[in-house]
């Protein structure tokens, strides 16, 4: 029995090492941010769903980390977020970036919203895009949602608040990345698509996430180690 013990500890361990988030950023203030590695071109911290999130309220106002090692692996990914909405959906006019990393010249990754308060997950791969779109939305200001985009084998997924809600045929990622990824606006050099919406608890993960491994739960919970981080939640399922 100990041995058995031992050994399913030891798969455990190796199975989560293998698929790993590789980033998480409470998105709390303009203080830990920047201890995080970021830039913060003004903006403000205001109350999201978990503790305060980032606002982007004017052209210009944009947070950059750089990408490093945050994306491991670029076949397969999943990026997830809150966001309190700043608009009702349906009064969302052009496009509205919650995440983005791209560069001209480079492959990207988006989630965002498009007029008329489509949600989108987006990825720009070997010069062409693939996006999988939700249908349009009746979220209302002030309202908290999880959002979370996903691509590898399973295609392309948009899952909003746990629930698919869009997806394409596309079983690839981006090829080449661009050096920093954004919160709440286009990439430099024109940042220029200010959201008004709160985003904070972003994830990066370097596998194609399941619905149940998605973490809407208050992030306080989750103990990140170096890139590593789980939670007991996660632990106890195996």
């Amino acid at each position: 029995m100990k041995t058995l013990c031992i050994l399913t500890i030891m798969l455990l361990c190796v199975s989560v090492a293998m698929a790993k988030e590789t980033f998480f950023s409470a998105l709390e203030s303009k203080a830990e941010v920047e201890k995080e590695g970021a830039t913060v071109d003004g903006g403000v911290f205001k109350p999201g769903k978990w503790g305060n999130g980032f606002v982007s309220e004017k052209v210009g106002d944009v947070i950059h980390f750089p990408v490093d090692d945050r994306f491991t692996n670029l076949d397969e990914g999943t990026v997830e977020l809150w966001v309190t909405m700043g608009l009702d959906a349906s009064d969302v006019k052009g496009e509205l970036f919650m995440f983005m990393t791209y560069k001209r010249g480079t492959d990207a990754v988006f989630v965002q919203f498009n007029t008329g308060g489509i949600a989108m997950m987006r990825i720009k791969s070997a010069g062409s895009w693939h996006n999988a779109n939700s249908a349009a939305l009746d979220w209302k200001t002030g309202e908290h949602h999880h959002m979370a985009g996903t691509w590898g084998p399973d295609g392309l997924k948009l899952y909003l608040d746990g629930k698919l809600e869009g997806e394409a045929p596309f079983k690839k990622g981006p090829t080449v990345f661009a050096e920093t990824f954004e919160i709440n606006n286009a990439s430099p050099p024109d940042p220029k698509f200010p959201t008004n919406c709160a985003v904070d608890s972003l994830r990066l993960s370097d596998h194609q996430k399941q619905p149940d491994e998605f973490v809407m739960d208050d992030p306080a919970d989750i103990q990140p180690i170096g890139k590593l981080a789980t939670t007991w939640a996660r632990i106890k399922r195996f």
